[in-house]
């Protein structure tokens, strides 16, 4: 009697899988297993397809052995409790964030440093070669049951402004500048601007009534939450960016998957990565000609420019590396390791486009 070869791979993967995920991940022969992910975010944006998308291709590698079923919007998790959750199997699986403890998780924060690099898919690419080799962030995570598969980032942080143009942070002195948390509201401190402290969904109101002057922004923010109506300038400085957050997994989940399973997670992250960066960057292409429609201005820096705003955040990122080399750990191999990454990604940029071209 003749097997087709695609039944015998189909019937190999299908074993490979039982075999290890074990009675407790509850999967069975015939029965999928469903993981449950925590999503803090609405099922829209940037960072949210680029998921869907990841768990799509997880469900079609599997051959539909593993099922991804979201609760979004902080449904299942809170931010501030996603990683312990997930460490704790509240969660199989979801975005975990390491800026809302950083006490917990302290060399997570590396790349959140204003002015640490200044490209969306250079600081994915170097966290996630962070987390697949730099064994101390891993270990750090892994003594809360974490495992991150892939890093999330807000994309290059910048600064939009409703009555003033701003280069160089001079400009800023005296302004009400909404900060995005980690070592911002000290940077605004610093330049003699005022920080406050405001949700996203407050931001829109304190700009238009001129209780904030400024917010810290995303490309992305200008049209989730209809910015382009309130911000007049926005100064295009790629400050850096939040790294601190990624695509988590119960780390015992994960250990009991067989090698073929953890092959594909592992794939498929590393994939999620280039998907996730190219649409941080495209939506920039497609936001700036419609905030100007909107009657705003994005201003370019000029190196001297520039320059001005990285001596500005050198005291921050030299006080990072201090600061976690007086507790004990290794903070400036750690930044040391991100930086060299970083400059090593961003060569490759230079030299060889994107790892998806045009």
């Amino acid at each position: 009697m003749r097997v087709k070869l695609s039944s015998i791979v189909t019937l190999v993967l299908a074993l490979g899988l039982w075999v290890g995920l074990g009675a407790g991940a509850a999967w069975s022969a015939d029965k999928p297993l469903v993981l449950r992910y925590a999503a803090q975010g609405a099922p829209k944006g940037v960072r949210a397809e680029a998921v869907k998308w990841w768990a799509s291709e997880i469900e079609k590698r599997s051959q539909g052995k593993v099922q991804i079923k979201f609760f979004w919007s902080g449904a299942l998790l809170k931010p501030g409790d996603a990683m312990e959750g997930i460490g704790a199997r509240t969660a199989d699986l979801g975005g975990a964030w390491g800026i809302y403890h950083p006490a917990k998780t302290p060399l997570w924060t590396v790349g959140d440093p204003p002015f640490s690099h200044d490209d969306p898919y250079v600081g994915l690419a170097t966290m996630r070669e962070m987390f697949k080799s730099y064994k101390p962030l891993i270990d750090e995570l892994a003594k809360y049951n974490v495992k991150v598969l892939a890093p999330f980032v807000t994309g290059m942080t910048q600064l939009g402004t409703t009555k003033k143009e701003v280069f160089v942070p001079a400009d800023t002195e005296g302004m009400k500048i909404r900060f995005a948390g980690g070592q911002w509201a000290k940077f605004w401190k610093s330049v003699n601007a005022v920080p406050i402290k405001l949700t996203q969904g407050e931001v829109y109101e304190a700009l238009m009534r001129g209780t904030a002057d400024a917010t810290q922004s995303y490309f992305f923010i200008l049209e989730a939450y209809k910015h382009w109506d309130v911000i007049k300038y926005y100064s295009v400085i790629n400050a850096g960016e939040l790294c601190s957050y990624g695509l988590a997994i119960n780390l015992q989940l994960y250990n009991s998957f067989s090698p073929e399973l953890k092959k594909v997670f592992n794939e498929v992250s590393a994939e999620f990565v280039d998907r996730y960066a190219k649409g941080l960057i495209d939506v920039r292409k497609k936001v700036i000609p419609l905030g100007e429609k909107k009657g705003m201005k994005f201003l370019s820096l000029n190196q001297e420019q520039r320059a001005k705003w990285l001596a500005a955040a050198k005291p921050f990122m030299d006080a990072w590396a201090k600061a976690m080399d007086e507790k004990g750990l290794p903070g400036t191999k750690t930044q040391q390791t991100f930086l060299s990454l970083a400059d090593k990604y961003k060569k490759q940029v230079e030299s060889k486009g994107y790892p998806w071209g045009k």
